[in-house]
C-alpha cells in the first residue's frame, strides 16, 4: 500500500530528530548549520543566533536530483511550551530537522536518498548523542518516551552512546552498519522509508540492544 501524502509541508514528511545536551548547541554549531543551507549572507548571523538562543530557523538546500527549486529544512527546537515536546528529561534538547518538500521523499527514491545524506551531514555538524531519521508520524507515536531506546529507520549513535552500549554489540546488530568520521555509528534498520513498514527489523534490533 502506498504511503499517504504528508499532511503538512514541514511536519509530516521525512524528519531527523537529534538528541543532545542543551549546552552543546553552541553558536558555532548553529553558524555551521546555517552555512550548510543556501541562505543569504546577511541572514547568516541572525539565523544562527536565533537557533542558539532558542528559536527556530529554516535551511534552504538544493538537491542534486529531483526538483531543481530550492527546498527547505525547518529546524525546530523542541524545548518550548508552544512546541510538541519530545524531551523525556529536562537536560535533553531535541532538534527536529523537517524536510519541506510535500511528498518527494516518499515518492522519489533518488531525492529521498539525497535528503537522507543531507540530514546525516547536519548530524555531523551537531554531533548529538543520538539521531534518528524516519517519518514525523513515527516519532509522534513515541512522544514523551526516551528516543535513544527506540529504533527508527536510521539510527545514529554518538560516541558516548557507542561507549555505553558497546561498539561490538552495535556492529553485530542485524542491520547495515556505517561509521561517521566523528566517531558515531549509523544503524540502518531498514531500506524502507519508515520503520513502521518493517516492524520485524525493529523488533530484532530492540531485543539485541535491550533484552528484557
Amino acid at each position: 500500500m502506498a504511503l499517504p501524502s504528508p499532511r503538512n509541508r514541514w511536519r509530516y514528511g521525512l524528519t531527523a530528530l537529534a538528541c543532545l545536551p542543551p549546552a552543546s548547541l553552541t553558536l558555532e554549531k548553529a553558524l555551521a548549520l546555517v552555512d550548510k543551507g543556501a541562505v543569504p549572507t546577511d541572514k547568516r548571523n541572525h539565523n544562527a543566533k536565533t537557533l542558539a538562543d532558542g528559536w527556530d530557523i529554516t535551511l534552504w538546500h538544493r538537491l542534486p536530483v529531483g526538483p531543481k527549486a530550492f527546498a527547505g529544512v525547518a529546524v525546530w527546537r523542541y524545548d518550548r511550551k508552544d512546541q510538541h515536546d519530545f524531551r523525556w528529561r529536562e537536560d535533553v534538547l531535541v532538534l527536529g530537522f523537517h524536510v519541506g518538500i510535500d511528498d518527494t521523499p516518499a515518492t522519489d527514491p533518488g531525492a529521498r536518498d539525497a535528503w537522507t545524506r543531507f540530514l546525516l551531514e547536519l548530524g555531523d555538524i551537531v554531533r548529538p548523542d543520538f539521531l534518528a531519521i524516519d517519518l514525523y508520524d513515527e516519532f509522534m507515536e513515541r512522544k514523551g518516551k526516551d528516543l535513544t531506546r527506540e529504533v527508527f529507520a536510521i539510527n545514529v549513535y554518538g560516541p558516548s552512546m557507542v561507549a555505553s552500549i558497546d561498539a561490538e554489540k552495535l556492529r553485530a546488530l542485524p542491520a547495515r552498519i556505517e561509521d561517521r568520521q566523528w566517531g558515531a555509528v549509523v544503524v540502518r534498520a531498514t531500506d524502507e522509508l519508515s520503520i513502521a513498514k518493517d516492524p520485524e527489523s525493529r523488533d530484532l534490533i530492540v531485543k539485541a540492544l535491550w533484552p528484557a
